[in-house]
């Protein structure tokens, strides 16, 4: 049996004394990672912080408490009643990271005067799941705050199958935002709403039979079939186009007429026959993806290109032909595909951090983070000091996300003369979380430049977190 990790609490000293630091993003930062420590010291600092006079190292200080937990709620509260809108969010969401023993309270303020309140209650109240919360949200469905609407939406969605009912009921609301927050709610639920949403395409409503419908296309249960295919002769068009739709997102739609969609006259049809080929990752629809890249719609084209991604290895010789492409949206889709490919593109991504557009190297160092891959750390590092803050920023993420082989690297870098790459590595080293690196990272917490200081106590929040 694995032995539970004990938290380090060496920072909890030194991010306490950064509290009082002159720069308010070191604050802001200690802050945060007081939060992470979770550390029962922290709260009478944190508590005492909420005063002070920068906005955004007070609205860290709520979340924090919500961090600690049952202690902080009363504190919470509190903090509701606050005219920054930013701490009373946060509130929210730490209150909602509390969970059960704030529910009472939480149903309390979604009857608050403030609708910015409601809303994030609302939120807050779907994070929860509890039971108790539905007969209140299913009555802010119809809130004066068309966002209060929505989030309830979202909560009832959470809740589940107590609010299947309600929710078909809003397919034929005024509201377009409504309506489609409502579908997405039903995909979710899944299942449990299948026999309602079946009745539901009877309903003398169009926008309800048409919601339906949408709805039903992303559940996969075979109760579905039968009443889509008789949705298509449907006396409204939208209702019809919506089954079609359906149909093609349960996958019942075979390969070959899907293909032969390719040649459709409306793009529509083109670009959601490819995503749907993308989808079922079928060999032979490798050759028409290729001459679909051609299409005269760039929509078309890109969505060609993203389905050859999803169908991996068999395309990998035309993206690395295309990769260039004049079109630089063309050349973001190439490299998402490339990177769902993963292992066997790697070392054409590493050869492309070359490239002088800006937007292929992000993309490139994003996807090389998500694959993992060691052959990449040198070639991430070089990219610390690169030109563009994008670069950088993914740079860093990226050999965080490759983690422990990329550390002694970093450490070395901290001793680099170029201060931009000494900010990032010390970032890096808070997303990879090694203990080797506390002491050198508190060493960091007495730089001279500020931004070291800040990402140094990010750092040690992120690394001292179990």
């Amino acid at each position: 049996m694995t032995p539970l990790k004990k938290r380090d609490v060496r920072a909890v000293e030194p991010l306490i004394a950064a509290l009082k630091d002159e720069d308010p993003v070191v604050r802001e930062n200690a802050v945060v990672a007081l939060g992470k420590i979770k550390e029962a010291q922290s709260i009478e600092p944190l508590i005492n912080i909420l005063k002070d006079e920068d906005s955004d190292v007070r609205w860290n200080a709520v979340w924090a408490l919500g961090e600690i937990g049952l202690p902080a709620v009363e504190p919470l509260i509190s903090a509701l009643r606050s005219e920054d809108y930013r701490i009373r969010e946060n509130a929210i969401y730490a209150l909602g990271e509390i969970g059960v023993p704030a529910i009472e309270s939480l149903i309390y303020y979604l009857k608050s005067e403030n609708p910015l309140i409601r809303l994030n209650v609302a939120q807050t109240l779907g994070e929860i799941k509890d039971i108790r919360a539905v007969e209140p949200l299913i009555s802010s469905l119809k809130d004066d705050e068309p966002r209060v609407q929505e989030n309830a939406v979202f909560a009832l969605r959470e809740i589940g199958e107590p609010s299947v009912e309600p929710l078909i009921a809003t397919l034929k609301d005024e509201n377009i935002r409504m309506r489609e927050n409502a579908v997405w709610a039903l995909r979710e639920i899944g299942t449990l709403a299948v026999n309602p949403l079946i009745s539901a395409l009877k309903h003398g409503d169009a926008r309800v039979r048409e919601h339906a419908a949408w709805v039903l296309g992303g559940i996969r249960d075979m109760r579905v079939i039968e009443a889509l295919i008789t949705a298509l002769r449907d006396d409204n068009s939208l209702v019809q186009e919506r089954a079609v739709r359906a149909l093609r997102e349960i996958e019942i739609i075979a390969v070959e007429p899907l293909i032969f969609a390719l040649m459709d006259e409306d793009y529509r049809i083109r670009q959601n026959a490819i995503r749907a080929l993308g989808m079922i990752k079928d060999i032979r629809a490798v050759e028409p993806l290729i001459i679909a890249m051609n299409d005269e719609d760039s929509r078309v084209r890109e969505n060609a290109v993203w389905a050859l991604g999803k169908i991996g290895a068999p395309a990998v010789e035309l993206l690395i032909k295309n990769l260039r492409d004049r079109d630089p949206e063309i050349r973001d889709n190439i490299v998402r595909a490339l990177g769902k490919i993963r292992y066997p593109a790697v070392t054409l991504l590493i050869d492309n951090l070359k490239d002088q557009d800006y937007h292929v190297r992000e993309k490139i160092i994003e996807i090389l983070g998500k694959i993992k891959d060691v052959r990449a750390i040198e070639s991430l590092i070089l990219s610390l000091k690169d030109e563009d803050s994008r670069v950088r920023e993914n740079a860093v993420w990226a050999l965080g996300k490759i983690g422990a082989p990329a550390v002694d690297f970093l450490i070395d870098v901290l001793k680099d003369g170029d201060l931009r790459v000494k900010e990032n590595a010390v970032a890096a080293l808070g997303k990879i979380k090694d203990i080797l690196a506390i002491d050198p990272l508190i060493t960091a917490m007495k730089d001279e430049n500020p931004q070291v200081r800040r990402n140094a106590a990010w750092a040690l929040g992120e690394i001292s977190t179990p």
